[in-house]
């Protein structure tokens, strides 16, 4: 059987799956995703990246995104999804209301989902880091 590739704007993608452009990107340079990436121009003669991706592989990236979206991780592993190296910026993330932060056996976690949000926040204002 022949599978369906269809190839789809990565700000689209990004808002179905509701994970950052940084991160698909992330996820498809290591393999975690059979897709691939492009550059198109739009009807505006602007480029746009482009991913290019099998049903079943988009399927299985939503539901991994719904899962992976769910989980908390320490502070230490909030800094390197959001490429931070100070300490002090995720605490302000908490403070500020802009990442969810949750008790787990007396330590401090921070739900993926919203730093997630957060970055797609970022990249939605034009402050995304090339990769």
């Amino acid at each position: 059987m022949t599978q369906n590739v269809q190839t789809i704007p990565l700000d689209e993608l990004s808002d179905d799956v509701q994970l950052s452009k940084q991160t698909i990107v992330r996820w498809i340079d290591r393999h975690l995703i059979d897709a691939e990436l492009d550059w198109a121009l739009s009807d505006e003669n602007e480029e746009v990246r482009m991913i290019t991706l099998t049903d079943d592989s988009l399927d299985f990236l939503r539901s991994f995104a719904e899962e992976y979206r769910e989980d908390v991780v320490s502070r230490t592993e909030a800094r390197h999804i959001l490429k931070q190296i100070d300490r002090k910026k995720i605490k302000k993330l908490i403070r500020a209301g802009d990442v969810k932060d949750v008790e787990v056996d007396e330590e401090t976690r921070i739900v993926v989902g919203s730093i997630e949000d957060y970055m797609r926040r970022r990249e939605g204002n034009g402050e995304e880091e090339e990769e």
